[in-house]
């Protein structure tokens, strides 16, 4: 038993490491394709609130627009919370207005909550203004 231990550490010395060293090296490419970060662009989204409801994970809440910006009937835009979402994309493909923009965005660890509150409000043209 114990020679076979030596003999497996012995082999695997001389190896390369099986893991990356992520944060300090990014060489870490995805696959086309890949489900990554998503929000509603709310230029096109019209507040029905089917993502939210077809959400497995109910991970998108709606929440109200800011007083000045009243783009669809409802007052209403969804926020996806990132640390819940299982990426499955089901809001994707059930918005009927095709309101949503996805990513290959992978690098959301963090110690904060992530949410696409600032995404979606960003893709509001104030003003009429692009």
């Amino acid at each position: 038993m114990r020679l076979s231990i030596v003999r497996e550490v012995l082999r695997n010395i001389a190896k390369k490491p099986s893991t990356l060293a992520y944060p300090v090296r990014r060489e870490v490419t995805v696959a086309p394709g890949h489900r990554g970060r998503h929000y509603a662009d709310l230029m096109k989204c019209i507040g029905c609130s089917l993502c939210a409801i077809d959400c497995p994970a109910n991970a998108i809440a709606m929440e109200k627009l800011p007083q000045q910006l009243k783009h669809n009937p409802r007052g209403v835009y969804p926020v996806v919370d990132y640390g819940n979402c299982v990426f499955c994309y089901q809001c994707v493909f059930v918005c009927p207005v095709k309101a949503y923009t996805t990513s290959e965005y992978f690098e959301m660890a963090d110690y904060s909550v992530s949410t696409s509150r600032e995404l979606s409000l960003s893709s509001i043209r104030v003003g009429g203004q692009a």
